[in-house]
């Protein structure tokens, strides 16, 4: 039988045992069956002002949730701390006793029903969430010392020893302010874990209370009354040198069944089925080699494109290593021939070949590749010198063309 999932919440706020008036303030209240608001606030500005401060977002926030219902919570409450931000600088504004006076706070709309939590959050005011004997921090101070500490350059210990521990950069109250203005809300949106404490506090708590102590009394079977007043009590053990505020929420339901590794799937039995038998003639169509004729064919085009370029390789070096077709051959002694054939010809093309560059090759009994390359680099000479008497008889024949068009 699956179990209700449940709700409770409780707030205290103490004086401490070295001042004389009490600036801490909070809320903890149902805004519908299943629903909380909690708040903790932390007046600053000296005696009453800070008081003041805290009073009227105290009682301003409620107040804008109450009375604005439609749209979204998160939104609401960001909505709600500006107008209690607004409103207390005015009033800091009509009072010039109260002219310094402003709050922080950490508040959150507590849904059962979404699962979700929906913080916004000014100063050095704190939110955790302990699950599973563990402590989560789920607000940022604003403060130096508390972003370093959030960043490890100071230790637990240091941030509570630290001079400049209270030195903030936000507060509620100090100035006009927007929903959308930067630097100025911290809102977001958590989930609501099943049996888990949501503890809001002031830094008259964390200032004095370690994380390990805050651990051992939240872990206890105690109601929740009882593990706020072991919190408080633990602050005063310890100076007690400012306000403390505790605001505890707990959220009980069942845990979600853990993820079952995947079972690996049973080797799946062969199952028989009546099939037509198969005509033979359709059973050996059904072998075929892997090869068809279109694999034949693409096999022969490729053997046939391989001996085309073999024979093309063969046939520019077999024209350019040696002389074409000759118009007019003139027969040369064994003597004269670079290449010591009787056989070899010279041949006079449309350009005649010039044999003075080629009187060092005479006394040679074998070419070098020196000589060939010296013969290969008149070939390119004559081939240009054909290719600019070809380009010279074009453009004869174009200003040929061209006289007889304008006639």
């Amino acid at each position: 039988m699956k179990t209700p999932a449940t709700i409770h919440f409780y707030g205290q706020t103490d004086m401490g045992r070295q001042r004389t008036n009490n600036e801490d303030a909070f809320v903890a209240e149902q805004l519908d069956n299943h629903t909380i608001l909690a708040i903790a606030i932390d007046g600053v500005g000296g005696y009453e002002g800070g008081e003041v401060a805290a009073r009227i977002a105290q009682t301003e926030i409620p107040r804008y949730m109450r009375e604005f219902r439609n749209g979204e919570r998160l939104e609401l409450l960001k909505q709600a701390v500006v107008s209690a931000n607004n409103a207390i600088f005015t009033q800091r504004q009509a009072d010039e006793k109260r002219s310094e006076m402003s709050c922080v706070l950490t508040s959150a709309v507590i849904d059962a029903g979404r699962k979700v939590i929906d913080m916004v959050h000014v100063g050095d005011t704190r939110l955790y969430q302990f699950r599973h004997h563990q402590l989560t921090k789920l607000s940022h101070d604003h403060s130096l010392v508390g972003y370093r500490e959030e960043m490890g350059d100071l230790t637990e210990e240091q941030a509570m020893n630290h001079p400049q521990r209270n030195v903030i950069s936000r507060d509620v109250g100090s100035a006009m302010h927007e929903v959308a203005d930067r630097d100025f809300l911290e809102a977001t949106e958590f989930p609501l874990l099943p049996n888990s404490i949501l503890l809001f506090c002031s830094d008259g708590l964390t200032d004095l209370v370690t994380s390990k102590q805050i651990i051992a009394v939240l872990e206890q079977t105690a109601s929740l009354r009882e593990k706020a007043q072991q919190l408080i009590d633990a602050a005063n053990a310890a100076g007690g040198k400012d306000n403390i505020t505790v605001v505890l929420v707990e959220y009980q339901a069942a845990e979600p069944a853990p993820a079952q590794a995947p079972v690996p799937p049973t080797p799946a039995q062969p199952t028989v089925r009546p099939v037509h038998p198969m005509p033979a003639a359709q059973a050996t169509a059904s072998k075929q080699p892997w090869y068809g004729r279109s694999t034949v064919w693409y096999i022969v085009a490729i053997m046939l494109a391989i001996l085309l370029c073999l024979g093309g390789l063969y046939y520019f070096f077999r024209s350019y290593m040696q002389p074409k077709d000759p118009i007019e051959t003139v027969p040369i002694s064994q003597a004269d021939s670079f290449i010591g054939s009787p056989d070899t010809t010279m041949h006079e093309d449309v350009l005649p070949l010039d044999t003075t560059d080629m009187e060092a090759f005479v006394d040679d009994e074998e070419p070098t590749i020196e000589s060939l390359q010296q013969r290969l680099q008149e070939k390119d000479r004559q081939i240009q010198a054909l290719q600019e008497l070809v380009e010279k008889q074009q453009e004869t024949i174009r200003q040929q063309q061209q006289i007889l068009n304008s006639r």
